[in-house]
C-alpha cells in the first residue's frame, strides 16, 4: 500500500479528507501505517521516509541518547554543534529558495532586505518521545472521536475523554481542527516549572525585558492512576491543560498572578488573576482568550498567537482550509540559543532576531489555514500556521490584517528536551511588518542572572492550588 501522505504540497489522498463531525477514528487499514518501526508513518503519523533527493533524512527514532557532556539539571548541550552552514539564504537568492519558504519568510526578507538571513545547515530529525506516548498514538487513530454538538463552530470543539489516550489524539488527521489539536496539545511535558524570560523590541533594536514564572499542569498526560481526585480539575470533562504565570519584573507588575485550566468539553480557559495593589482574585475571561493581548508582550501578540496559532476559546471562530504537508525551511534544533552566557545584547536586532544565533533545517510541515467565519472579529481575520510533522509543534506562522495584508510573522525556536524525550521551544519571535517591533515570549530559561536559574524543571509537579483561585489568594502578596 503506498503512503497516505502524497509528495510535498499535495492534498492528502482521497480516502483521508472526508471529514466527519462526530468521529475521528480512521480505518483499521490506515491505523496500521502507525508503528514503532518498519511502518510507512512514525508512531505520532509523520512519514518516516526522507525525501527523494535526500535533503531531508528518513526518521530513525530522534535522539535516544543523551550527548556527551551533558549533566542532568544542566545546560543542554548541542548535539549537533559540529555541523556547518550549507548555505545561506539572503534577500539576493531567497527567490531561488521561495518554494519552501513560507509567505512570512519572504516578507521578512522584503522587510529587512539588508539584514534578515537563513543560515540553512543539515536537516535532522531529532524530535523523540516516551515508548507510552508512542503507544498512545497509535492506539488513538482507532478510538479518538469528538463529542461537539453539530453547529460548525462547536462540532471540533469537544473530545469524548473515554476515547482518547495519552498521545497525539488525532495522528492521521483529516482536518484542520484535527491539526490544530496536536498541535496545541503536542507534548511538553506532565508539567514544568520554569524562570521565563521575555523581552519586547523597539524597532531601533532597543528593548525592555521581563521576567515571569511559568508553572505547567498537563493533566491528559496523566495515567488514570496520576490523576487528582480534586474535583476543581474533574470541570467540563476534566482539565486537559493547566498553565499559572507569575510575574517577577518589571516592578510594576511584579506579584501578579494568574492561574487556570481548560478542559475537553472546553477550550475557554477558566482562568482567575491575583492583582496585588487589589490583594483580590477575580475571574479573568480575556486571559487565553482569542485575541486578548498576550500577557507581558506590550500587545505585539495576542493570546492565541502562542505557539503560532493556539486553540482557545469555546467555539472555532475560523473555517479551516484542507490541510496539506509541504517541504520548508524552517527554524530548527535552537540548542544556540540555549547556552549559558548569551544574553538579550546578543539576541536582539532590529526587526528581527539575530541571524547568527539561528539555526534553520528542511523539514516538511503540516499548513493550516483559517479564515473568520462571517458575524465573528479578530485582529488576524486570515491566518496560517506550519507544524512540524515530527513533533507536532509549530515553527512558523503567518497573520493578516483586515486588508489581508501580511501583517505578524512568528518563529518558534524549538529543541528537544533530550533527558525527558520531549520536544518544545526554548524561545520564540512576533514580529509586526507595520511597526517593525516584535516581541519574544517569556522562555529564554538562560536569560537570567538570578542564583538558582536553570532549564525548566520538568521532574518537580507545581503545588495544584497555583491553577485555583483559592490557592492564588492564599500565594498572592501585596
Amino acid at each position: 500500500m503506498k503512503p497516505i501522505y502524497q509528495s510535498a504540497g499535495l492534498l492528502l489522498a482521497a480516502s483521508l479528507i472526508i471529514p466527519t463531525v462526530t468521529s475521528a477514528k480512521v480505518s483499521p487499514q490506515e491505523a496500521a501505517l502507525l508503528g514503532i518501526s518498519g511502518t510507512a508513518l512514525t508512531p505520532v503519523g509523520a512519514e518516516r521516509a526522507g525525501n527523494a533527493d535526500g535533503t531531508i533524512p528518513a526518521w530513525s527514532g530522534g535522539i535516544t541518547e543523551l550527548p556527551a557532556g551533558y549533566t542532568k539539571g544542566g545546560w543542554y548541550v548541542d548535539p549537533f554543534a559540529d555541523d556547518e552552514i550549507i548555505f545561506t539564504i539572503t534577500y539576493d537568492n531567497y527567490k531561488q529558495y521561495a518554494d519552501k519558504l513560507t509567505t512570512g519568510t519572504q516578507a521578512l526578507f522584503e522587510r529587512y532586505p539588508e539584514t534578515f538571513t537563513m543560515p540553512v545547515y543539515p536537516s535532522r530529525r531529532s524530535a523523540s518521545y516516551p515508548d507510552w506516548y508512542y503507544q498512545s498514538s497509535i492506539a488513538n487513530a482507532s478510538t479518538a472521536e469528538w463529542c461537539g454538538h453539530e453547529e460548525p463552530t462547536l462540532a471540533e470543539r469537544c473530545i469524548k475523554r473515554e476515547s482518547r489516550g495519552r498521545g497525539i489524539i488525532f495522528p492521521i488527521p483529516k482536518t484542520g481542527g484535527e491539526v490544530m489539536w496536536n498541535h496545541t496539545y503536542a507534548f511538553f511535558g506532565k508539567h514544568y516549572t520554569a524562570n521565563a524570560y521575555g523581552i519586547n523590541v523597539f524597532a531601533d533594536g532597543s528593548y525592555a525585558d521581563h521576567q515571569k514564572i511559568d508553572r505547567w499542569f498537563h493533566p491528559h498526560y496523566e495515567t488514570d492512576q496520576e490523576r487528582t481526585k480534586d474535583v476543581f480539575f474533574e470541570r467540563g470533562g476534566g482539565s486537559m491543560l493547566c498553565f499559572s504565570q507569575e510575574d517577577i519584573s518589571p516592578p510594576r507588575t511584579a506579584g501578579q498572578m494568574f492561574g487556570g485550566c481548560n478542559s475537553y468539553a472546553n477550550n475557554d480557559f477558566d482562568a482567575y488573576l491575583y492583582i496585588p495593589g487589589q490583594r483580590r482574585v477575580r475571574k479573568a475571561p480575556e486571559l487565553g482568550f482569542y485575541d486578548s493581548p498576550g500577557t507581558g508582550s506590550d500587545g505585539l501578540r495576542t493570546a492565541d498567537q502562542r505557539l503560532a496559532w493556539f486553540i482557545t476559546g469555546g467555539e472555532e471562530w475560523y473555517v479551516y482550509e484542507q490541510p496539506y504537508k509541504k517541504e520548508f525551511y524552517v527554524p530548527y534544533n535552537a540548542y544556540k540559543m540555549a547556552q549559558p552566557g548569551l544574553t538579550f545584547d546578543d539576541v536582539a536586532r532590529p526587526g528581527h532576531v539575530n541571524p547568527d544565533i539561528k539555526r534553520y533545517e528542511l523539514h516538511r510541515s503540516w499548513v493550516v489555514e483559517g479564515r473568520l467565519r462571517p458575524g465573528y472579529r479578530h485582529l488576524s481575520p486570515h491566518r496560517l500556521a506550519y507544524i512540524d510533522e515530527d513533533s507536532w509543534h509549530a515553527t512558523n506562522g503567518d497573520m493578516y490584517d483586515a486588508q489581508d495584508n501580511i501583517w505578524r510573522v512568528s518563529e518558534l525556536y524549538n529543541i528537544n528536551f533530550y533527558d525527558q524525550k520531549l520536544t518544545y521551544m526554548w524561545a520564540d519571535s512576533h514580529m509586526d511588518l507595520v511597526n517593525g517591533r516584535y516581541a519574544c515570549i517569556n522562555a529564554w530559561h538562560n536569560m537570567g542572572i538570578a542564583e538558582g536559574n536553570g532549564p525548566p524543571d520538568f521532574d518537580s509537579p507545581p503545588e495544584l492550588d497555583y491553577y485555583k483561585p483559592s490557592g492564588l489568594r492564599k500565594r498572592g502578596v501585596r
